[in-house]
Parts: C-alpha cells; structure tokens; sequence
C-alpha cells in the first residue's frame, strides 16, 4: 500500500516534502485537480495530467538547484505548476504579487537575485521588461503560453524523476516569500520543505473531507495562506477552481458551487451588509420576518457552533427561519458551502455572530508568513466567536511583558534573507515575535486585539486598541473602510470611507464625492453610525471627530497592501492635511 493510501483517515499524513505531495499527485490518476474558466467554460487539469506537466517544467527549467525564480501572476492553473516545477528542480520559488509595480517587482528580483521570472501574458512581461536593466541577474523572462505541455518519457526515466521527488530533504529551501510590508520595505524570508509541510501536516486534522470536494481559489497565490489551502486541495483530492477576477467572485461561487471557501474578511462584510441593505429594501412585514429570523437564528448559534442538537422547540423555528433568509444567504455563496475559513485581518465577532444567525460557520484564524502560515484555528470540536481559535497542536505560544504574541514549534522560519539584525529582533531564544498583541483564555482559546505597532497612545497616556473599534465601524453597511487615528492626540478620531454606490442607492448626491463627504444629511448618517460604536466603548477610546474620504483606499495608492490589509502609516501619510484638521 503507498504512503498516500495508508495515511488516509489517519491523523496526520506525515508529508516530509512538499514533492512528496507532488508524487501523490500521480496517484489520483483522473481525478479534477486545477479548474478555470477559459472563454466562457470552465474546464479542468486532471491530477495526472497536472503532474506530468509539472516534470516536464521541471525537467525544461534553465535553473540550477537552489537558484531563484521568481513567479509573477495572478492565480492560475500555470502557477501551481509553475510553482511545483521550480519545487520538483530544487530551485527555490520567489512568489510576487500581480498588483505590484514595475519598481517594486524590480525590488524584489534584484534583492532575491533571481535568474528566471514567470509571468502571465504580455503586461506582466512588460512590467518586467521595463525594469531588466536593474537586473543584470535575471536571464530569462517566460509567460504562461510558453510552459511545455506535458511531454513523453521513457518509464526508467519517469521512474527517475519520481524517486527524486521521492528523495528531497526536508530541510532543503521551498521558496522566498517577500512580506506584504504593512510597516516599511518587504522583508524576504526563506521556508524549507519541513517548515512548510510541519504545517501542512497538522492544519486541517478536524476537518472532514469527504469526495468530490470543490474550494474556489479567491486570494492570490503569493498569499501564503492562499498557496497553503492549495496545497491541502491536494492533499484531499479536492478540485481547485480559480476565480476569473475579483468583481466576479459572486457569479463564479453560483457556477462553481464550492464545498471550501477561504478568504479575507472584506468578503464577508461586502455580503453581510448586501443581505442587511436587501432586507431594508423590503415591505414593512418582510423586515419584520428577517428580523425575527436573525433573532432565531442568534439562539440556534451556540448549539450549531458546537455541533450540539437544538431544542425540539427552537429546531423548529430554526428550519423555518432559514427557509425563509439563512438559505437565501448561503444561496449567494453557491449553496454547498461546508468548510469557510477566515483569516488575513479580524473577522469580528458582530460580523461572525451575524452570519451564524443566518446558518453559516465562519472558522476565523490566525497566522503569519514567517509561521508557514498557521498559528491557530477555530476547527470543528473547538470554536469560539471573537477568537482565532486554539493554537495548532505542533506550536507553542506564550505573551510578552506588553502583551505581544510569542510562537515557537517546528512550521516557524529560521530567519529573514540577508537581514541578521531584523532576524535577532524577531527571533529570540528559538521564539518568534509575531508584532501581534493577544491574549489566551482559560479553554485555550486566542485572541489577537491588535498589532503593536499600531496601538496609538493619546497625549493623556492611554493606549488604544484601533483594530477592534474599527471592526465595529465596518459592521456597519455604510462604511467600506474605517482607520481610527490620534497619536500623540487628546483625543480619538476616525477616518472613513462611505460605500459610495449604497449612499448613491439611497438617493444621496455623491457624484461630486468631495463635496459628499461635507453633506450635513451624509454626515448625520455617518455620526448615528460613530454613535453606535461609541455606546460601547471606554471614555477615553470614544471617538470625538470624523472626517469622510472621497477615495477609496487601494494597493496603487499605497494605502493596501496586496493581501487588502490597510498600510495605516501611508493612510496617515496621504490624509496628513485631513487628520489635522479634525484637531484644530
């Protein structure tokens, strides 16, 4: 029987190599691995076919072992592969984000000295092309046309190939990530095998995957998170269907019907306020019916949470409250959803009630790239609202003096590239500091409040948490963004950007959005909103003043980072003027 066969319905598959993984990969033989949707249909890599592409990638490369090669390109099929060839050749992949400009690719191939880059299609190419002559290492530039389809080998060769794949050290390097860089200039970091695959092992245990499984692929692949889930779809035989873009996310979930979402919380606060803006919209009894639904549903939210048996009375409320809206809800996200997992920024524990009260289980949790990625899990036999879950059972975690978040156990990195004194400040005594302030209740249960160096300290000597009160804001339907601000202040204020297109569907004046923001009708709308945050917060979080954006935070402007996390000092930065107004 071959390893994969034996650990199926084991705890754990004991992978030491991701190229171990890739091996498996040939033993699912026609099973659907890699799907996208190419000129209107939505077609699929078998799981051979995927493998065999991928050796003869590998076996094409102009790379040596331990080169770098950089992949830069959205989430697609030919990235996977892309990634396992560079894997399957020992040569260590440096993934980059699509969304990054020419300059900061530039950045990031000059400072990891790669040789080779991927791209998709001609404008990433000309991205690069643009910038080769800061490059004097980088010999070859190739798009995805140019991947060598899978090719003939004589089975003593195949059989080479594979026992290589076989062979890999566990502590040979995978690949370079660059972090996001929410504080300053990105950071690379080096992962082996082991570090990858000592969290693979582990991350999904209390989980059931059953056949058939489908996830729709939403963040890009240099994410680590997203790359991570990748690796677990095939692990489970499951179906990887990539999404065409963001904007059609909504019409790929009813297409695609996935079994595994996973995805930052933007997703789930854009459908939560669709749903809440929706039942606004209708007849005076239908809001009393939606309401009274989600009123049900909050007391079936604890037994569900738990997997425990309702009540015969309110089990059936229960059934007619989401007949009538929480299947509605699940509806929007294809209908077949089991398994959605949050994680990148705080989900909320408002949004998170909310959306079990509508029947669906959100498992938020909580890693880093330098933790190959996950620290803890809300997991199946283990939830609670409002944390990340309990810590994997291969990592240790322990607090700071101040409260910061310390990691140990096998999946953390060994060390920032060509950094030694950003490495010593980050690691000490074998224990990684994560920059997160958190806490550990009783049952084990973490809690990340915030970051530290985001806490903002009045003039007064208090220290404020930002993240939480902004989580509150963004419960709201009304705001798209929210970045409370008031360093070295007397007071708190916050900075918050309208959801433009639903004031506009309430008939408010916002084609002249500068003179929007002054509105004293849009404002009053928007202090009810800080109101409501206020009722529950400390005297001295409480916030005085607001001012409302025109623009939309972006990844161009600098204010997001690639992964959609807010750069709070370049917010800061480009809103200057605005904030000190709010002070005079």
């Amino acid at each position: 029987m071959s390893a994969r066969a034996q650990w199926k319905g084991t705890k754990s598959p004991g992978l030491t190599s991701l190229n171990e993984l890739l091996a498996w990969t040939r033993e699912a033989g026609e099973t659907p691995r890699l799907g996208s949707k190419r000129a209107g249909v939505w077609t699929t890599q078998t799981a051979r076919g995927m493998y065999e592409q991928v050796r003869a990638v590998a076996l094409g490369l102009d790379a040596a072992p331990g080169d770098r090669v950089a992949i830069l390109a959205e989430s697609a099929p030919e990235w996977v592969v892309a990634d396992f060839a560079c894997l399957a050749a020992g040569v260590i992949d440096v993934p980059i984000y699509p969304t990054l400009t020419a300059g900061q690719a530039a950045y990031i191939l000059a400072d990891s000295e790669a040789v080779g880059v991927f791209v998709a299609g001609a404008e990433q190419a000309a991205k690069v092309a643009s910038v080769r002559a800061q490059l004097p290492r980088l010999r070859w530039i190739r798009t995805w046309e140019t991947l060598e389809p899978a090719g003939h080998l004589s089975a003593a060769e195949a059989e080479r190939f594979h026992q290589r794949l076989l062979a890999t050290p566990a502590d040979r390097a995978a690949t370079l990530l660059y972090t996001s860089g929410t504080t300053g200039t990105p950071k690379g970091l080096l992962l082996t095998h082991a570090h990858l695959c000592a969290n693979l092992n582990v991350s999904t245990q209390d989980f059931v995957f059953g056949t058939g499984e489908r996830r729709l692929s939403i963040l890009p692949l240099s994410h680590i998170t997203e790359r991570h889930i990748a690796y677990v779809d095939m692990l489970y035989d499951a179906t990887t269907y990539f999404a065409e873009s963001l904007d059609k996310v909504v019409e790929n979930l009813a297409e695609v019907r996935p079994t595994v979402l996973v995805s930052v919380p933007r997703l789930f606060e854009k459908v939560a306020a669709g749903v809440r803006e929706q039942a606004a919209k209708k007849s005076a009894l239908e809001r009393r019916i939606f309401d009274w639904a989600v009123r049900v549903g909050h007391q079936a939210g604890p037994y569900r949470l738990a997997g425990a048996p309702l009540p015969a009375g309110l089990r059936l409320r229960a059934a007619l409250a989401d007949r009538l809206v929480g299947s509605k809800l699940r509806a929007k996200l294809g209908g077949a959803l089991e398994k959605v997992i949050s994680g990148g920024a705080p989900l909320g524990k408002d949004l998170g009630e909310f959306l079990l009260a509508l029947g669906l289980i959100v498992d938020e949790g909580y890693g880093l790239s330098e933790t190959s990625p996950v620290v803890a899990l809300n997991r199946p036999g283990g939830r609670r609202l409002g944390s990340v879950g309990r810590p994997l059972p291969s990592v240790e975690v322990r607090f700071a003096e101040d409260g910061e978040l310390l990691v140990r156990g096998p999946s953390v990195f060994a060390g920032y590239y060509r950094r030694p004194e950003e490495t010593a400040q980050a690691l000490q005594d074998g224990w990684f500091h994560t920059g997160d302030i958190g806490r550990q209740d009783a049952d084990g249960f973490l809690y990340i409040t915030d970051r530290k160096k985001d806490l903002i300290k009045t003039s007064g000597g208090k220290f404020i948490a930002p993240q939480p009160i902004e989580a509150q804001l963004k419960s709201s339907a009304l705001i798209a963004e929210a970045v409370v601000v008031g360093d070295g202040k007397n007071f708190a204020a916050a900075l918050l950007v309208p959801n433009w297109p639903l004031l506009a569907q309430r008939g408010f004046a916002c084609a002249d959005r500068a003179a929007a923001c002054d509105d004293a009708a849009i404002r009053a709308l928007f202090q009810t909103e800080v109101d409501r945050v206020n009722a529950g917060l400390a005297r001295f979080e409480t916030l005085k003043r607001f001012a409302l954006l025109a623009s939309e935070f972006t990844v161009t402007s600098g204010e997001l980072t690639p992964t959609i996390k807010v750069r709070r000092r370049a917010v800061e930065q480009n809103h200057r003027a605005t904030i000190e107004r709010l002070y005079l």
